[in-house]
């Protein structure tokens, strides 16, 4: 073969295996940027069912990028088996369930979403290219998700959500609640697509995901990288010190108590695990936290948006007091606690068990107890494993990195994803697409520490 088609040959598959991250990459932030369950209007028929057209590209894509990705693997790491092996935790509580069709397509769902994006990116990205896209894309979309939520407070607009018909109602506790309807299909028993009657939307400010809880939680994950960036890209301090500023800002403003712990929790491990400096670096952030908190306090506008939030923190509050109540769907356990009701299955399965007079959600608002319930306590327990070993795995490679800036790189990831596992204890994270896509890609960012400073699948 002569030189000429050897070159062509190589910059084929250069191409090619560049393209199953691209497409992660791109869908990743096509979901930050974007309130993709918005277009659920718009549908196809599949296999004589109506399914929404994102539906359908996105599974098309992902599907097409993991087997890419796939081809092109040659020698496996254990920690990359594991990886693509976890699902497979999660099918006895599919066989189990009372409608395995359901719990199936609510499986593939969170694989697709969450598993493949992350696990592409564990297996093609390498720490320089990984942290360009985060840089030149992804941290720029979270940025600019920021300023949206900004301008929404400021100016009392919900955009993209303005040019939605938004009808009104009271809701079951005598409360105004704004929502979009849903048409439905006629189909019942639809295996791929059940949709609600309603997207119901927060109070403001409802950002790229509609609700201001996925919307908070999609952006804090990326609080730590923005001090990594304050403290190693000196030459555009100004523009990181203004992006860092709006972060922070959109965070306090959203109201979102689990997003407010979980920044609690990524400053106390910023400071732990060094990504500060020393205390100098941890009281700049403090006093930069503090102050954005006092100018907010002391503008009307913000002060009562802020402090009724703050006011919130007693047990007699509604929400609050909703979580608490669900928590006694946690009787399942006794029941089908071994394998688990079925992937999706919450609403159905443990409403029997509900029996308090407030309303019935069908949520836990917690994803780790919703994981216990619908797969299994085995199920969580090697769930958990799986997450601390990989997190050992990686603090230890981080531990004997002599590039201080690369390792920090990883303590951002890590201290980020962190923040966002924390939020999940809240809310069903891995059921908005937005956050369990977020979950997944950053912890498959902060996986490719494992690999050796040459090793590169693309």
């Amino acid at each position: 073969m002569d030189p000429g088609s050897c070159t062509k040959m190589t910059l084929m598959k250069r191409f090619l295996r560049a393209v199953p991250l691209l497409v992660v990459m791109l869908l990743w932030g096509l979901h930050l940027a974007y309130p993709m369950n918005r277009l659920q209007h718009v549908r196809w028929a599949f296999g004589g069912h109506p399914v929404p057209v994102y539906y359908v590209l996105t599974v098309l894509l992902m599907a097409g990028a993991s087997v890419l990705a796939l081809i092109f693997k040659r020698d496996w790491s254990r920690w990359e088996l594991l990886w693509w092996a976890l699902p497979l935790i999660c099918l006895p509580g599919i066989l189990h369930s009372t409608d395995p069709i359901w719990s199936l397509r609510q499986w593939l769902s969170w694989i697709i979403r969450g598993i493949v994006p992350g696990g592409i990116i564990f297996l093609a990205a390498h720490r320089k290219r990984s942290e360009g896209m985060l840089l030149f894309w992804i941290y720029p979309i979270i940025i600019g998700a920021s300023l949206l939520g900004l301008w929404e407070l400021y100016y009392n607009q919900k955009p993209p959500w303005d040019r939605y018909a938004l009808h009104q109602r009271i809701d079951e506790v005598g409360a105004l609640v704004e929502y979009i309807p849903i048409a439905q299909t006629s189909q019942s028993d639809n295996p791929f697509y059940r949709p609600a009657d309603e997207m119901r939307l927060s109070g403001k400010p409802l950002g790229t995901q509609g609700n201001r809880i996925p919307y908070a939680v999609t952006l804090i994950g990326f609080l730590p990288l923005g001090v990594w960036l304050l403290r190693y890209k000196r030459s555009s301090r100004l523009v990181h010190l203004f992006a860092f500023g709006a972060l922070c800002s959109i965070l306090l403003l959203a109201q979102v108590r689990a997003v407010w712990v979980g920044a609690l929790v990524a400053i106390v491990l910023m400071q732990t695990v060094g990504l500060l400096g020393d205390w100098r670096g941890t009281i700049k952030i403090v006093a930069g936290v503090s102050l954005c908190l006092g100018v907010f306090l002391v503008f009307p506008k913000t002060r009562d948006v802020v402090w009724s939030r703050f006011d919130s923190f007693h047990l007699a509050e509604g929400s609050i007091q909703e979580r608490l109540a669900v928590l006694e769907t946690a009787k399942v356990l006794g029941d089908r606690g071994f394998l688990g009701v079925g992937f999706g299955e919450f609403p159905a399965a443990c409403k029997s068990y509900y029996h308090s007079a407030l309303p019935w959600r069908g949520t836990p608002d917690n994803q780790y107890l919703r994981w216990m319930i619908e797969n299994g306590l085995p199920s969580f327990v090697l769930l958990a494993s799986f997450f601390i070993g990989l997190l050992r795995a990686g603090w230890e490679r981080i531990k004997l990195m002599v590039d201080i800036q690369r390792a920090d790189f990883y303590r951002a990831l890590l201290v980020g994803w962190a923040s966002v596992a924390v939020t999940f204890l809240f809310f069903d994270g891995f059921y908005w697409g937005a956050c369990n896509m977020t979950f997944w890609c950053l912890l498959g960012l902060f996986a490719t520490c494992l690999k050796s400073p040459e090793s590169s699948a693309l």
